[in-house]
């Protein structure tokens, strides 16, 4: 870090000029005047400052003393340090008899003002480190090397809990991104993608196997927390659990092809887990490869002769119920012989039975072709 720039010592000079009535001058390692109350004197070399360079040690010019010394006024002088190096000079301009007692108040405010940005620095530096950690370990291409390791270990990250891939997507993401963090476990890992969020979030295992119910709930109250709190719409959607570190990024296109897919066919649900969604998402990435699936397109038929879409909903709830026809009854408010009725339609018009398991299934992959593309 370049401790005391143009831009950090304006600050101290704005602050510390707020603590005393007085003109502040901070001088760079050079003795140049790099900010001041007095816009004047910036750029201008400060022969007391050099002094304090040399001696480390604070050096005061009284009025009679002027004429001694090139750029100067009367005031007092002193060092400015940043782990026991001297990074710059602070002065105070005025009678050294008046002022000497606001010199140390002010040169504490001074360091401790480079001290905060400094760490702030070494803050926003891990954080970016980080943030390329979590981007190689969804990337999943690269080998692990000992660099790697040794990195992670530095920033306290443990790379062998169990974790599973969360997008969140929204219109506000920065200010998603604000609450999310007071929210986030220690060991959640996340890295803010152009598009979205991305969490590698640690999860629970029960001999093995993910506790997935858990998971699901608080990504729940998450949402529920910004709609009804925030005001701001928010989708998840989570990827399936691999193991190893070679799993994540398995778990995370899962998890992008996850909310592509419910974006499209469940538009207004809020978490889309791509367990529940391993056909679409199966006919998805074949799209995106260029394969392409012999399949006739049965929604054209519905299209024609099923205005209202009465059809097309009886066989995605046929489906959903996995036949039990009372349970699609039931939700659809129809009657039996309205049900019987429906799905002989569908029969007529596309020539595919839906109570035949295989018949149903071209015509279910059809629709959701259709949907996808």
């Amino acid at each position: 870090m370049k401790y005391l720039d143009k831009r950090l010592a304006q600050e101290i000079v704005n602050r510390t000029m707020t603590i005393i009535n007085w003109n502040i001058n901070v001088m760079n390692e050079k003795g140049i005047i790099i900010a001041s109350g007095d816009e004047r004197r910036v750029d201008a070399i400060h022969e007391g400052a050099l002094k304090v360079i040399e001696t480390q040690a604070g050096f005061e010019i009284a009025d009679t003393e002027i004429g001694q010394f090139h750029g100067v006024k009367a005031g007092i002088n002193l060092p400015i340090k940043s782990f026991d190096k001297v990074v710059g000079v602070i002065g105070i301009t005025g009678n050294p008899t008046e002022i000497r007692h606001y010199g140390e108040l002010v040169k504490m405010a001074a360091e401790m003002i480079i001290q905060q940005a400094f760490l702030m620095e070494e803050m926003q530096w891990d954080e970016r480190l980080k943030e390329e950690l979590v981007t190689k370990l969804l990337d999943g291409k690269e080998s692990y090397d000992s660099l790697f390791f040794d990195r992670a270990k530095r920033l306290g990250i443990d790379v062998t809990i169990p974790r599973t891939a969360v997008i969140i997507a929204s219109s506000d993401k920065a200010r998603v991104f604000k609450s999310l963090r007071s929210k986030l476990l220690k060991d959640d890992l996340h890295v803010v993608h152009q598009q979205y969020i991305i969490l590698l979030k640690k999860i629970a295992l029960k001999e093995g196997v993910w506790y997935e119910a858990a998971t699901m709930l608080e990504l729940n109250k998450w949402a529920s927390y910004f709609e009804n709190h925030e005001g701001i719409p928010v989708k998840f959607a989570v990827g399936s659990y691999h193991s190893g570190m070679e799993g994540l990024s398995v778990s995370y296109q899962e998890a992008v092809h996850a909310l592509k897919v419910g974006r499209k066919l469940s538009p207004k649900t809020t978490l889309y887990f791509s367990d529940d969604s391993k056909l679409p998402i199966f006919l998805s990435q074949a799209q995106e490869l260029g394969l392409s699936v012999s399949i006739d397109s049965y929604v054209d038929r519905f299209k024609q002769h099923d205005k209202k879409g009465e059809l097309l909903e009886t066989l995605l709830m046929y489906v959903e119920e996995n036949g039990d026809v009372n349970k699609v009854a039931g939700k659809l408010f129809i009657h039996r012989n309205t049900l019987r009725y429906r799905l002989e339609r569908i029969n007529e018009l596309t020539g595919k039975d839906p109570r035949k398991l295989k018949e149903l299934v071209e015509l279910y992959l059809s629709v959701l072709q259709n949907q996808l593309s």
